[in-house]
């Protein structure tokens, strides 16, 4: 299930950090503890896992802000004025309901960024989207990067070091399909019966683009690398519906892998 939320900001010209996702997910959990302390719980220090697997799921995804007249300075971004719309995503009933119902405890006034420099914002509206029918081949565009990593071994050193798969590297619709396999297990709490899946980047895209399609995102002191672009997916609907609702590739928690479809 898919939420729509509309923001206007109070004040016009008070900057934001250009890396504002740590703050966006902390609103979010703080929006589900005031609806369940228990399930906030569970979900920040546990998350949905696999049977033996010290690694949970999250289960959600969200967009970037997404408005109208924006201004980027340096590492600051400014909203100018609304309306301003956010998209949060998941798969869990559970979730979203602890979500629309912490959001009305809250009331309809946010705060954003750090704590000395919050920027407010008024909640206009919060609306639940209609489902999409999906299809073997189905087109999207990113509301916010997607990424996918492998761990690699530090030649010489005793240590690993993260690698975030390029669209074009070897792996890595194999990478995307196999997070979504594990999304659905957990999901449904079965196997998929049909595990077909890739993923193709617009290449005319990429192409004007020069090749930069990538977006490097700070989040609490950590770079994560995500790329931003059209792509096709074709597959088993099953699983490109996972992807829709819990954000394909990595990291849906922290801002990535929501998409839209292009119609």
């Amino acid at each position: 299930m898919r939420v729509r939320i509309t923001l206007f900001p109070t004040i016009t010209r008070i900057p934001l950090p250009l890396n504002y996702n740590y703050f966006l997910t902390s609103l979010i959990y703080s929006f589900i503890e005031s609806s369940s302390k228990d399930y906030s719980k569970f979900l920040h220090h546990k998350g949905y896992r696999l049977g033996g697997s010290k690694k949970g799921f999250k289960l959600f995804t969200y967009s970037m802000l997404i408005g109208e007249a924006i201004s980027i300075k340096s590492d600051k971004i400014i909203f100018e004025k609304g309306p301003i719309h956010w998209f949060l995503s998941s798969p869990m009933r559970d979730f979203i309901q602890h979500l629309i119902t912490g959001i009305f405890f809250e009331g309809n006034e946010i705060k954003i960024g750090p704590t000395d420099k919050e920027v407010p914002f008024i909640i206009e509206q919060v609306e639940t989207l209609p489902r999409l029918e999906f299809k073997e081949t189905m087109r999207f565009t990113c509301l916010s990067p997607i990424t996918v990593s492998k761990v690699n071994s530090l030649s010489g050193l005793n240590g690993l070091k993260c690698h975030y798969l390029r669209p074009w590297e070897e792996g890595f619709s194999e990478a995307i399909r196999d997070n979504l396999i594990k999304k659905y297990k957990l999901v449904y709490e079965k196997d998929i019966h049909s595990p077909d899946f890739k993923i193709a980047i617009d290449t005319e895209y990429m192409s004007k683009r020069s090749g930069k399609i990538t977006k490097k995102i700070n989040f609490k002191g950590t770079d994560i690398i995500g790329f931003i672009a059209p792509f096709e997916v074709r597959g088993n609907p099953e699983l490109i519906e996972i992807g829709y609702e819990a954000g394909f590739g990595e990291k849906g928690s922290m801002g990535f892998g929501m998409v839209k479809e292009v119609v």
